[in-house]
């Protein structure tokens, strides 16, 4: 009777005693293979005196990760996109791109030119937190791409490879997935725990991330970010600042994304080499989503 009600009195007066402490991480194993289709929709709205111009990009994808090797603190993934659909509208001019990578028409150079950036594996570093540590591959995927365009060299080339650089080279491939995949804190947490990581490069973004809940078989976490979006080049550069919301659901075994949505809604100013040193109002709304279609293991 008396140990039965010591126990209750500890329960009561520190019940941080029994709430348990959980590892947040990649569990992965050689030969997983992950599935996952991304969604991307960006609003961009430009505004200068009483006149203003809006873009929607729209990207969607499949990516395939693959685990290849692990040790105790990283995995080696191999990563290659399975489709690619881009599309760019303007509220003055109409479509102005429209591509299905998978799917190139005849006589379609464009889509042609992308579909080599479909089924070329690239590798990727990841630690156990998510954080994408080296990326290698990305330059030979532009290479691919550049000889399938059929350009020689010259200016037009050399630009094209600037563009695909700042898109698929091993720097900005590791920047831009880094999103999907960072977000497990260093150390144990509990339900309701915050811990904070940040992102690098065009978005900068200083990240706060908290454990919602976890069950058997799912781990949810939500996440709120201060961010900056930025570029630098000769024929535009851009500032904007803003904020970023992010919800996530994740396998509890691997720790691998079941689903993902981020949001984010920034405004600043932006420059552009034809307009000299004018200055334009601009914000960008956006959202990304990412769900898991597929998962297997293979030896």
């Amino acid at each position: 009777m008396e140990k039965t009600l010591y126990r209750l009195l500890i329960f009561i007066c520190f019940p941080g005693v029994l709430s348990a402490q959980n590892t947040l991480g990649y569990e992965l194993r050689k030969g997983d293979v992950f599935t996952i289709e991304q969604k991307a929709e960006q609003h961009i709205t430009q505004s200068l005196d009483d006149t203003s111009h809006e873009l929607t990009n729209r990207v969607s994808g499949v990516i395939q990760f693959r685990v290849m090797d692990q040790n105790d603190s990283t995995y080696l993934l191999e990563f290659m996109f399975q489709d690619l659909i881009f599309k760019i509208e303007s509220s003055l001019q109409g479509v102005l791109f429209d591509v299905h990578a998978g799917e190139p028409k005849a006589g379609d150079t464009q889509a042609a030119i992308f579909n080599a950036l479909l089924n070329t594996p690239v590798q990727m570093k990841l630690s156990r937190q998510g954080k994408i540590l080296e990326v290698v591959g990305g330059e030979q995927m532009i290479s691919k791409v550049l000889e399938q365009s059929g350009l020689p060299e010259g200016f037009s080339r050399s630009v094209m490879k600037k563009s695909l650089e700042q898109q698929y080279g091993s720097e900005a491939l590791a920047e831009s997935y880094e999103q999907m995949t960072y977000f497990y804190p260093e150390k144990p947490v509990r339900s309701n725990d915050h811990w904070s990581n940040r992102f690098e490069g065009k978005l900068e973004a200083r990240n706060t991330w908290k454990l919602d809940s976890l069950t058997t078989t799912r781990t949810y976490i939500s996440g709120e970010a201060g961010i900056v979006m930025k570029t630098d080049e000769p024929s535009n550069s851009m500032r904007l600042e803003g904020k970023q919301q992010t919800t996530l659901i994740a396998d509890r075994k691997t720790g691998f994304i079941r689903e993902m949505t981020v949001r984010s809604d920034a405004e600043g100013i932006s420059t552009a080499a034809q307009m000299g040193a004018v200055e334009i109002p601009t914000t960008i709304n956006s959202i990304v989503t990412y769900r898991l279609i597929a998962q297997k293991h293979v030896q």
